[in-house]
C-alpha cells in the first residue's frame, strides 16, 4: 500500500556540501521523544535535518536562526483534524499554521474526499500549508454504495463497500475514520465496520473511530465496540476527541481509560486523541434522533411536519438536551454558524427561544431548533464536558493532543476556539501555569506519538535523517488568544513554523 503524504516541496536543492539552508542556534530542543530538553544547534539542508548538536566549522548558510531562549521542537503533528473540507478554496491552511501544525490528518469522523485520487490530484495541483494525511471515511463509503438508507448493507453492498475501502487504501489513504453517531454510519453494525477494517488491516492501516455514543446512552459500550473491532480486525485503533458527553457520565473516564489499559495488556494497539476544551462542536442535528435523519434533508422536513414523527424527533431532542450533549441546559448550546440567519451566531438556544417569544425550556428550545433546522441545518458549539475527565484524559500516555477542528475563513461565523488555539492553549494551560504535564510530555503527545501512530519514519522528531518539519516558540510569550466570544484570533509568541525544511511562517506572518 502507498501512503500519499501531501505538501509543498518549494525549497532549494543546491547547497554545496559546507553550505546549509538553515543553522538554528542556541535553542532549547525538546525533541519529541520525551527525553530531557537540552541547548543544541539543528543544521536544515535539502529539507532535512542534516546535523544536530555537533558543532561544525568552516560552514556556511543561508540563513541563521537565533533560537536563544526558545524552545525548538519537532512540528505539531494533528491526529484529528477536518482541514480538507475547505483546503482547496484555502490552501495556506493558516490557522494551523499559526498554531505550530506541520502536519495534520483529514478524513475524520467517517468523512473523507472520495476518490481520495481526485482529492490528491487537486490538492498537488494547489499545494497545501501543512503537510496532509488522509483517512478514508466509512460514511462517505457507505453513502457511495447504500445512500442514506436506514438499514443493514446486504452482502453484495458490503463487497463493493470492501472494494472501495482497498481501493482508497491503495491511492494512499492511512487507514479508515468511521462516524458511527452520524449516519449512516449510525445504522451499521459491528460486523460490517470489522469487515471493512480488516480490509484496512491488510493494508497495514489503522482505524481512528468517532464512536456510536460518548454520552449515557453508551460511552462504555462505544469503547468495548472500538477495542472488540481491534481485536476481531487485528487493526491499531484510535479512540476519537475521547470524552464523556453529558454530566450524568462526568468522571467516567477513569473507567474509559482502563478498559484502554486493559486492552492494551491483552496485545490489542489502542491510542487516543484529545483536545483541551469542555465542549464539543458538530452540526445542529446531532441532537436529533439518528432515525430522522435517513434520507437526507428533504425526508427530515417532510418528518417534521408529520405531527407523529415531529412529537418522537422532540422527545428525542429533549433528552439530548437534559442528559446528554444540551449539557442539560439550552443555554449549553450556541450557535457557531447558521447561514440563513448568521444575527443568531454566537448566541445560545436559551437566547435564541426567548427571540422567538418563548420561555427557554427544553421543550421549547427543542420546536425553535427544529423550526431551524427545517430551513437548514448549521452548526453548534456544546459545552457538555467535564474539566476533571479533559484533564484526566490528557495525562494518559497514549493520549495524543488533537483539535477536531477543520480549515476556518478568518471572520466567518463564530467557530469553536479549537481551530485557533488547541496547541498553544496545552502549552499555557496545562503545561506552564498548571502543570499538568511537563515540556517534554506534552511535546511528545503532539510530535512523536503521532508520527508513530501514522507509522512515519522520519517525522516527529528532533533528529538526523528526519525531514525538517520544527516550530520556535517562547514559552513565556506563547498564548491562545482565541476565546469564545472572539474566536478569530491567532495566538502568539510562535516565532517560526518551518514545514519540510521550508519556512512557512516567521514572526506570526504566513
Amino acid at each position: 500500500m502507498k501512503k500519499v503524504f501531501l505538501f509543498l516541496f518549494i525549497f532549494a536543492l543546491s547547497c554545496s556540501e559546507n553550505e546549509y539552508d538553515f543553522i538554528i542556534e542556541n535553542g532549547l530542543i525538546i525533541d519529541g521523544s520525551g527525553q530531557s530538553s537540552y541547548i543544541g544547534t539543528i543544521y536544515v539542508k535539502n529539507g532535512r535535518i542534516a546535523h544536530l548538536e555537533k558543532s561544525l566549522s568552516n560552514v556556511k548558510a543561508k540563513k541563521k536562526i537565533d533560537a536563544t531562549g526558545k524552545i525548538v521542537s519537532p512540528g505539531f503533528i494533528d491526529m484529528h483534524t477536518h482541514s480538507e473540507r475547505n483546503s482547496l478554496d484555502h490552501p495556506l491552511i493558516e490557522n494551523y499554521l499559526q498554531q505550530g501544525v506541520t502536519t495534520m490528518v483529514g478524513g475524520n469522523c467517517g468523512s473523507s474526499p472520495f476518490p481520495i485520487n481526485d482529492f490528491i490530484d487537486k490538492t498537488q495541483s494547489k499545494g497545501i500549508g501543512p503537510n496532509l494525511a488522509l483517512l478514508i471515511g466509512h460514511n462517505t463509503i457507505r453513502k457511495e454504495v447504500m445512500g442514506t438508507e436506514n438499514r443493514l448493507a446486504n452482502d453484495d453492498e458490503l463487497e463493493d463497500m470492501k472494494k472501495l475501502v482497498e481501493n482508497s487504501m491503495k491511492e494512499g489513504a492511512f487507514g479508515m475514520s468511521p462516524g458511527l453517531k452520524y449516519i449512516p454510519g449510525a445504522y451499521s453494525n459491528t460486523d460490517e465496520v470489522v469487515a471493512l477494517a480488516k480490509v484496512v488491516s491488510k493494508n497495514n492501516g489503522f482505524y481512528a473511530t468517532h464512536m456510536r455514543e460518548e454520552g449515557v446512552s453508551g460511552l462504555i459500550e462505544s469503547v468495548e465496540e472500538a477495542i472488540n473491532i481491534g481485536r476481531k480486525a487485528s487493526i491499531p485503533v484510535q479512540i476519537s476527541h475521547h470524552k464523556a458527553v453529558g454530566q450524568p457520565m462526568w468522571g467516567q473516564s477513569t473507567r474509559t481509560l482502563q478498559m484502554v489499559d486493559d486492552a492494551i495488556k491483552e496485545g490489542i494497539n489502542v491510542t487516543v486523541d484529545q483536545y483541551p476544551y469542555t465542549a464539543t462542536s458538530t452540526s445542529l442535528t446531532i441532537i436529533f434522533p439518528a432515525w430522522s435523519l435517513s434520507g437526507g434533508h428533504a425526508a427530515l422536513k417532510k418528518r417534521l411536519i408529520d405531527k407523529k414523527d415531529r412529537k418522537k424527533i422532540k422527545e428525542g431532542i429533549i433528552w439530548n438536551i437534559v442528559n446528554d450533549r444540551g449539557g442539560s441546559d439550552p443555554a449549553s448550546i450556541v450557535i457557531s454558524d447558521y447561514s440563513p440567519n448568521p444575527t443568531l451566531n454566537g448566541k445560545n438556544l436559551a437566547e435564541v427561544t426567548m427571540i422567538n417569544g418563548l420561555n427557554p425550556t427544553p421543550s421549547n428550545a427543542a420546536e425553535v431548533l427544529m423550526d431551524m433546522v427545517y430551513v437548514s441545518n448549521g452548526r453548534g458549539i456544546y459545552h457538555c464536558l467535564s474539566e476533571q475527565d479533559v484533564e484526566q484524559i490528557m495525562k494518559h500516555p497514549l493520549v495524543m493532543h488533537a483539535s477536531d477542528g477543520g480549515t476556518v475563513q478568518f471572520g466567518k461565523a463564530k467557530p469553536h476556539p479549537r481551530n485557533y488555539g488547541t496547541y498553544p492553549k496545552i502549552l499555557v494551560e496545562y503545561v506552564r501555569d498548571r502543570k499538568i504535564l511537563s515540556s517534554e510530555e506534552a511535546i511528545r503527545k503532539m510530535t512523536n506519538l503521532p508520527a508513530s501512530v501514522l507509522g512515519l519514519k522520519d517525522r516527529g522528531l528532533i533528529k538526523e535523517g528526519y525531514w525538517a518539519d520544527i516550530v520556535i516558540f517562547d514559552a513565556n510569550k506563547i498564548k491562545d488568544n482565541s476565546t469564545w466570544d472572539e474566536p478569530h484570533q491567532y495566538p502568539c509568541g510562535i516565532d517560526l513554523v518551518m514545514v519540510n525544511g521550508n519556512i512557512s511562517l516567521e514572526k506570526g506572518v504566513a
